[in-house]
């Protein structure tokens, strides 16, 4: 699979974007697969395919940015699960293009007391963490956006449609 460079409005070429089937067939085996339908038995398999795969992209452009988890609870639990599992974790890590264990930190965690928890620093990430989901995975799909704590934001309280969103992010800076 390749690899962009990671900056919000660079072109995606069609060849370049990482499709659901392909991050499937990288990083996921039937073992993983059934152990997460045992873990998250009352959620329909459709939707754990959905959150694995939200799951994998997160942790796929994670290396490329800093900040706090983008991802709602439904994708954190994904990689919560993946973790206890610490073989078929790290095996995943040393897949993943940045080649490294990826650590969790949780959103609580990181916030000192009395400082702010939200920067412009912050939301700079956030955008380039989107701009990078575009850059690799491809226009978000309506169904996706729920699980990206601010694409669900513009949308559901920016009052953005899926469509501005993905126009936003794929125009030059």
């Amino acid at each position: 699979m390749e690899r962009g460079a990671g900056s919000r409005g660079q072109a995606t070429s069609r060849r370049d974007v990482i499709s659901n089937q392909q991050l499937r067939a990288a990083f996921l085996d039937d073992a993983m697969l059934n152990y997460f339908y045992r873990k998250l038995r009352d959620v329909a398999p459709s939707e754990v395919v959905a959150r694995i795969e939200e799951a994998l992209k997160f942790l796929f452009i994670s290396s490329e940015c800093r900040g706090s988890i983008p991802v709602t609870r439904d994708i954190d639990d994904i990689w919560h699960y993946w973790i206890l599992q610490t073989e078929e974790y790290m095996r995943l890590c040393s897949r993943l293009p940045a080649g490294d264990y990826i650590h969790h930190c949780s959103n609580d965690y990181l916030p000192f007391p009395g400082e702010p928890t939200e920067t412009v620093e912050d939301l700079s990430e956030a955008v380039r963490m989107l701009a990078l989901y575009v850059q690799h995975f491809g226009p978000f799909d309506p169904c996706r956006t729920k699980y990206w704590r601010y694409a669900a934001h513009l949308i559901e309280r920016g009052g953005w449609s899926v469509h501005d969103l993905n126009e936003w992010l794929l125009t030059p800076a």
